[in-house]
């Protein structure tokens, strides 16, 4: 008879059979219920963590793109911000002459109530604005009348020119014009005419 079909018995015969803990090499007990003995059994807790292994932490994921569309979109935005600056520098270039041609005019305004012939100085300036930005043979035999219409016409024909386009054209012609007044419509003409 198998020894699981024996009755239990007695709480005396099954001491018998259960020999109890069995004691080990580090003088602790364990019984064969409890699993294998491990090898960390008696240690302390310092002990126990001076057998731990080092975390392995992943490698730190990388900020260069992994796939080609990325490279793609890259070369694509530094195309655009190239042609971009390309765009800029030759904007700057061509409007050059305006922003010199605004320079000047400052310089005349600030002077005007100090120096004669502020007006012709205005037209004179105009009249090299418009030989830089127009070809000559369009702009240079221009005067009186057909320069105030150039002046209109190459401005979007603008109020403030349009209203002050004669004295601007007779500017260099009549010494009683107001030069202080041609000072703001000569500087939206610069601005604005297309060039």
């Amino acid at each position: 008879m198998a020894e699981r079909d024996q009755p239990l018995g007695t709480a005396t015969e099954r001491r018998r059979r259960d020999p109890g803990p069995t004691p080990s090499p580090d003088g602790t007990s364990r019984t064969a219920a409890e699993g294998p003995v491990s090898q960390y059994d008696g240690l302390n807790l310092p002990q126990l963590l001076d057998r731990m292994h080092e975390l392995v932490l992943p490698e730190p994921v990388s900020w260069i793109p992994q796939t080609p569309g990325w490279w793609v979109l890259l070369a694509w935005l530094l195309a655009m911000a190239a042609f971009g600056a390309w765009q800029i520098g030759a904007y700057r270039h061509r409007n050059r002459y305006r922003r010199e041609a605004l320079r000047r005019l400052a310089m005349i305004e600030s002077q005007a109530g100090r120096r004669p012939g502020t007006a012709a100085q205005i037209a004179g300036l105009l009249k090299r604005t418009a030989l830089v930005a127009y070809p000559r043979r369009q702009v240079a035999n221009l005067y009186g009348a057909d320069w105030a219409q150039f002046l209109c016409q190459s401005a979007n024909d603008d109020a403030q020119v349009v209203a002050a386009a004669h004295n601007l054209a007779m500017a260099a012609y009549q010494p009683d014009v107001d030069g202080a007044a041609l000072c703001q419509p000569a500087r939206r003409w610069i601005q604005l005419h297309r060039a």
